[in-house]
């Protein structure tokens, strides 16, 4: 904006306040002010001018009287609480609370006049000295001459105290009053709670640990575990709810945490060790509710879930053992199934009473892997089971519910120590399921191999594989055979059906002992053995018997009763196994045989002769085709045998079940535990040896094994080879850590002694693959 340049330049002067005052009139002044103060003080303040107040305390501070007003303020106030402290001191038996929360409230009320009048005094003069706030002062004088006054404290204190127990105790209290008092402390403790700490809630704390401490003790006396348990969790939730109420709510923590202390840490041993109602209690009467608050209480003190998992690791040890112990009186499927149940017992009580806590997880799996190891024959066993849920016919199970039963014996699987015996018997197993047509699903048998696969890698389950490629191929060389046979214009008087099969993929059989077969039936097996011979050099045929079964045409005839009766007949055809179609054959020519008779004319093993024997003679009624002299379950030496001429049956093909076994004899356990140990021993680099199975078809079927005569010499132990790829990768290794890791190597297939790998390493030191070192003799170096 433009200005003439004629026009003289004017500035603004502000004038210097006067900074005198007259004494007389600084004294009129603060008579004003003392008076109102006392008004308000005497909540007579309805005809004071809050805006005249305000200017007269302005002016005080402004010319240089700040120390005059607050110390005059801070002595009214002062006064005035005396006369406060002394009637609440007559109100001591008559509604002390209801007046203490008054006047501290009427108080509260006073001081916020009183600060909005002195707020320019508070601006410049106090934070200027570096004084308490006008407010703050009011308080710290009410605090010091009321609160704090020797009497009042004490009473004030007694008083809660008793409403607190009186609570306690289930009668209705003023939770008003309470929370009031408790919230006029922590105001008092100026942003703080050192007064609230010191002047209740600490006695507070001492109060409640003396009377849980008596309350702890007569609950025990009194309850049985779980209704402790509940009383506890009651006691709880209410002191954690008054808390919140009507206390301040950082005393919540420290309340509960003397209920935890009193109640539960200091009883916890007693408590869950309580007999007929402690945690095995419940564990045994499978209490899911109970077992979750058991948790849910002793996971808040430290120990409690440890001492849980003790116990219930201690108990679960102790089943373990029972189903161990009465192994003997059970079959090998029904302990795997005992154990399937145990589990599905405990992951329930894992999931829905103990919240899937990781170390009652571990100690579960420690207590099934301890146990289920106890059981030499588990890995047999459990093979055992899944054969029976593989097989056709498992009664009333869907194939979900099978899948699910396979699910369950992974998870024992993984607990098992020595898997190759489980994977020895696993392979017998499914050999019988493949060849014997008694596999329920091809699907199912892949998705167990995957199972097995995804667990153990490709090498635990290459054979199992190779089992399945070998059933692909051997149709193929069926229908080539056929073929053969067209083309040749051969006829074989049976319906012939042959597995030719990799002797490297299946398990060994003993050829110590070859079954008779008759005549009529050998000359188809040489038919196959030249056609097969003439395509394949180098190559021997061995008979396994034990593996084929038959269709049988049988006729039975009625007897009768004169000679002029005529004879009833009855056909039946018959499935049964090899051994039980040599045995039948025998009939043809001879009445009666005794069980020595049989024994030398078919050359079948005792225990597959007697057990095909009880399935004729002692099986089902309907599978009855013999009759034994004398009648008993057992069959012994001196028995006699003869055709049941009553036998009867609604159908036409008649299944003869064999009678299945609780698991390997003692000799065949011998057996078998020597080839594992052998295998144990011996990895094969090169491995050449091929294996084929042929099965024939009459009205029956069976099984040849045919193993090539060349089989590589070069060999070297499982152990050993473990321990050169890490002494290769390592070069200069402890023996104790060499140890460990060749121990962790074969964890997944089994668990080898430290006693033999240390032979096994003095065997490589001895050939020169390792050597020590000259400093230590612990220490092992690589020679490359």
């Amino acid at each position: 904006m433009a200005t003439s340049k004629g026009k003289k330049e004017t500035k603004m002067r502000i004038r210097a306040f006067p900074m005198s005052m007259e004494e007389k009139y600084v004294d009129d002044i603060w008579k004003l002010l003392r008076s109102a103060i006392i008004e308000i003080l005497n909540k007579n303040n309805s005809g004071l001018s809050f805006e005249e107040l305000y200017r007269n305390a302005y002016t005080m501070v402004l010319h240089k009287h700040g120390e005059r007003l607050y110390t005059g303020c801070k002595n009214v106030i002062a006064e005035h609480l005396k006369k406060v402290s002394q009637e609440l001191k007559n109100s001591v038996d008559n509604n002390f609370l209801a007046t203490l929360n008054r006047a501290w409230t009427d108080h509260q009320t006073a001081m916020t006049m009183i600060r909005d009048i002195l707020m320019y005094m508070d601006r410049v003069y106090v934070h200027g000295k570096n004084l308490d706030a006008i407010y703050n002062m009011g308080l710290i004088l009410f605090r010091d001459s009321v609160a704090r006054s020797g009497y009042i404290r004490a009473y004030l204190c007694r008083t809660l105290l008793q409403l607190v127990q009186k609570e306690r105790q289930g009668e209705v209290v003023d939770r008003g009053a309470v929370k009031n008092a408790c919230h006029m402390l922590m105001n008092l403790s100026l942003g703080g709670r050192s007064v609230y700490e010191e002047d209740f809630e600490q006695p507070f704390l001492e109060q409640s640990a003396e009377f849980y401490q008596f309350e702890g003790q007569k609950y025990l006396q009194e309850n049985d575990s779980s209704t402790y348990m509940k009383k506890v969790e009651g006691r709880l939730n209410e002191e954690a709810e008054r808390a919140t109420h009507y206390l301040d709510s950082s005393t919540e923590k420290r309340i509960v945490r003397v209920v935890e202390e009193q109640l539960i840490e200091k009883h916890m041993k007693t408590v869950i060790e309580m007999e007929n109602s402690g945690l095995v209690s419940m564990l045994r009467n499978a209490k899911i509710d109970d077992l979750a608050r058991m948790y849910s209480t002793m996971n808040r003190v430290r120990g409690g879930v440890e001492l849980m998992c003790e116990n219930m690791g201690t108990y679960l040890k102790s089943q373990g053992r029972a189903l161990v112990n009465d192994d003997d009186g059970k079959t090998g499927i029904s302990f795997i199934q005992s154990v399937i149940d145990l589990k599905d017992t405990y992951e329930q009580f894992l999931e829905k009473s103990f919240g899937n806590n990781r170390q009652f997880k571990q100690s579960i799996n420690n207590e099934f892997e301890s146990f289920l190891n106890m059981n030499a024959r588990a890995p047999e066993y459990l093979s055992l089971y899944i054969d029976d849920k593989l097989k056709k016919g498992s009664k009333g199970l869907s194939d979900q519910e099978i899948e699910l039963l396979l699910e369950k014996t992974m998870v024992l699987f993984r607990y098992l120590q020595d898997k190759d015996v489980f994977e020895r018997y696993y392979k017998q197993h499914l050999a019988k399921r493949l060849l014997l047509g008694k596999s329920s699903s091809s699907e199912m048998e892949n998705n167990m191999i995957f199972k097995l696969k995804s667990e153990c890698g490709c090498q635990f389950t290459s054979k199992l594989e190779g089992m399945f490629k070998d059933m692909t191929i051997s149709e193929s060389i069926m229908d080539k055979f056929k073929k053969h046979l067209d083309n040749s214009e051969t006829s074989l008087n049976v319906d012939l059906n042959i597995r030719v099969l990799t002797a490297g993929f299946w398990p060994s059989q003993s050829s110590s002992s070859q079954c008779s077969i008759p005549t009529e039936i050998s000359s188809c097996y040489d038919t196959f053995q030249r056609f097969y011979l003439g395509h394949h050099n180098g190559r021997k045929l061995v008979l396994q018997a034990q593996l084929g079964s038959a269709d049988l045409l049988a006729t039975f005839f009625s007897s009768r009763k004169s000679d002029d009766d005529k004879c009833d007949s009855r056909n039946h055809i018959l499935q049964v196994s090899t051994y039980q179609m040599v045995i039948l054959l025998l009939f043809n020519s001879k009445e009666k045989l005794s069980y020595e008779e049989l024994k030398v004319a078919t050359n079948i093993p005792e225990r597959d002769l007697t057990r095909a024997l009880q399935s004729f003679a002692c099986g089902k009624t309907s599978q009855r085709i013999l009759t034994k002299n004398p009648k008993s379950k057992d069959i012994a030496p001196s028995d006699e045998f003869t055709i049941n001429d009553h036998f009867t049956s609604k159908l036409v093909r008649v299944k003869i079940q064999t009678v299945s076994s609780k698991g390997e004899s003692e000799p065949e356990r011998k057996d078998t535990k020597q080839k594992i140990d052998e295998d144990r021993k011996h990895e094969y680099l090169f491995h050449m040896n091929l294996t084929f199975i042929f099965t024939q078809r009459i009205s029956y079927i069976c099984l040849f094994y045919f193993t090539s005569i060349f089989e590589s010499s070069l060999t070297i132990t499982t152990i050993e080879a473990a321990i050169i790829r890490i002494m290769k990768a390592r070069k200069q290794l402890h023996h104790s850590a060499l140890v460990a890791e060749t121990t962790a190597q074969l964890t997944s297939r089994f668990m080898p002694h430290p006693m033999v790998i240390k032979k096994r390493i003095e065997s490589l030191i001895e050939r020169e693959y390792l050597s020590r070192t000259i400093d230590d003799r612990k220490m092992y170096s690589y020679v490359a």
